[in-house]
């Protein structure tokens, strides 16, 4: 296992530390693009070189298991918690799947805030009190998001497009306003 820690510039090293995994790395993609996750990509690479592919097991079985026993063997094999919580909304949204064969045989994505397992920036360690889930269709897997989160994060609030243009003062036109 790596383990992709993404860091932000208000992070220690004490916060990045980790231990138990084929390797831990801190991924400066959020400031640096691509160039800040050349380490973890080197990461990934080494660990399946290392691995035997006969060393490698789904910690479920997608198609075997429901959407909550699903949710609750992340929460205790990979997030090290106790069990989940589930709000209303959230208890209906996953019965309505459970009763989908399609829906219920498929993979669990889980989203979180970079702050916390939790959606609580407050509250460290395992997740529980998860709000919402939702199907991501074309993907492929159930979304489980650990409160309210914003799924489409560092968009600006105008976006480039307004920026881009036609210039057809010249005599070809020419598109200007692309980085």
């Amino acid at each position: 296992m790596v383990v992709a820690i993404n860091r932000f510039h208000t992070d220690t090293d004490a916060e990045v530390e980790t231990g138990g995994a084929f390797d831990a790395v801190a991924a400066d993609h959020f400031a640096k693009g691509g160039a800040g996750a050349v380490e973890l990509g080197r990461a990934v690479m080494a660990a399946c070189a290392a691995t035997s592919p006969r060393e490698f097991r789904h910690i479920y079985d997608a198609k075997a298991q429901g959407v909550k026993d699903k949710i609750e063997t992340i929460v205790r094999e990979v997030y090290g918690g106790a069990g989940a919580k589930y709000s209303p909304a959230a208890e209906a949204r996953i019965a309505r799947y459970e009763a989908d064969p399609a829906l219920r045989s498929l993979p669990i994505c889980m989203s979180k805030t970079q702050y916390s397992l939790s959606d609580d920036p407050k509250a460290l360690g395992a997740p529980s009190g998860f709000t919402d889930a939702y199907v991501s269709a074309g993907a492929g897997f159930i979304v489980v998001s650990l409160g309210t989160i914003s799924f489409i994060p560092g968009l600006p609030v105008k976006p480039a497009y307004y920026k881009i243009d036609v210039d057809l003062s010249s005599g070809s036109p020419r598109v200007v306003g692309l980085s």
